[in-house]
């Protein structure tokens, strides 16, 4: 009876601490390879103190990538449209994105504080809306 009830226990035991193991990983990654952001977005719509803003003319051009490597990239959407001024974009500047938790990002230049964002997904798609909420971009995955 002795070994039997010494068995449950460390069964329970292990049952527990298992448990607390796999929380701990999922709380201490955010930034794991099932982040909202992981993807690839394009710029859809534009708002200002909720009112819509024509996006600026270069941006539904560009797709966004954010890497489950924290980093970001993007390169232009081919395409017959393609503003002639929006051909000096650079795309591959040492972006990087890291999820501080509860919707918000921090996303900037490598060893710099970078910008903090709210990212949310409604319904497919992402949104982002700066620190003060007055501008929100909407992007659909590409």
């Amino acid at each position: 009876m002795r070994k039997l009830k010494l068995f449950y226990v460390l069964i329970t035991g292990l049952t527990i601490l298992s448990s607390c193991s796999n929380s701990d990983e999922s709380n201490n990654d955010l930034n794991s390879s099932n982040d909202i952001i992981i993807g690839k977005w394009r710029a859809i719509e534009k708002y200002e103190s909720n009112q819509i803003v024509e996006l600026p003319i270069c941006l539904p051009h560009i797709y966004t990538e954010y890497n489950t490597d924290k980093s970001v990239s993007g390169d232009r959407i081919i395409s017959d449209s393609y503003p002639d001024e929006c051909n000096l974009l650079e795309f591959n500047l040492g972006i990087v994105w890291n999820n501080l938790g509860n919707n918000y990002y921090q996303i900037g230049a490598i060893n710099e504080q970078g910008t903090t964002y709210k990212l949310y997904k409604d319904g497919i798609n992402l949104v982002e809306e700066n620190s003060n909420g007055t501008i929100k971009i909407i992007y659909e995955p590409y």
